[in-house]
């Protein structure tokens, strides 16, 4: 990125011209501390194409479902002792299993990792109930609180309709 004056730009335009059209950015301080920038058809193309993709994105699967996926990728990228406690990195096949429980799933949880190499899925629903569960590599430990505050603690398979049907179960029951 090259910073410049409005003069100068104004004195020379031709030649930033041409260093905009070789790939170059300029910065053009204006006065009040604000900026113009001169870029190139590529570097335009690139901006307005990540933004319609985002904006489509967001249109196809809805705000909390690119929340979460972006959520999951940034928990991918935790590495071993991630909270200075000896906590391992989240095992790729879980991080999958919810990748793809995430696409498909109509209610979106907030998610957590653990530090027992897992992740955690919670939602709660209009009557004050909780429904939690810990996806681990072959199984799901559930634990929710009803509306009168009793506890139900189970495990289950992970089984990608099952966790599906205990979600939908969860929220018809607040309708």
């Amino acid at each position: 990125m090259i910073a410049a004056k409005s003069m100068d730009v104004r004195d020379n335009f031709k030649s930033w011209c041409g260093q905009v059209a070789n790939g170059e950015i300029v910065q053009i301080m204006r006065p009040g501390n604000t900026y113009v920038y001169l870029i190139g058809q590529d570097t335009y193309d690139k901006l307005t194409t990540k933004r319609r993709m985002e904006a489509y994105a967001s249109y196809l699967f809805g705000k909390d479902k690119i929340t979460n996926l972006k959520r999951l990728s940034e928990i991918e990228k935790l590495t071993d002792n991630w909270n200075n406690n000896g906590a391992g990195k989240i095992p790729a096949s879980i991080i999958k299993s919810v990748r793809k429980l995430l696409m498909t799933i109509e209610f979106q949880p907030e998610i957590f990792p653990t530090a027992c190499d897992a992740l955690q899925l919670e939602w709660d629903n209009s009557k004050g109930e909780y429904l939690e569960m810990e996806i681990l590599e072959d199984s799901v430990n559930v634990f929710q609180i009803d509306s009168e505050g009793s506890e139900l603690h189970s495990t289950i398979e992970f089984d990608e309709e099952a966790v599906k049907a205990l979600v939908r179960d969860f929220y018809d029951r607040a309708v």
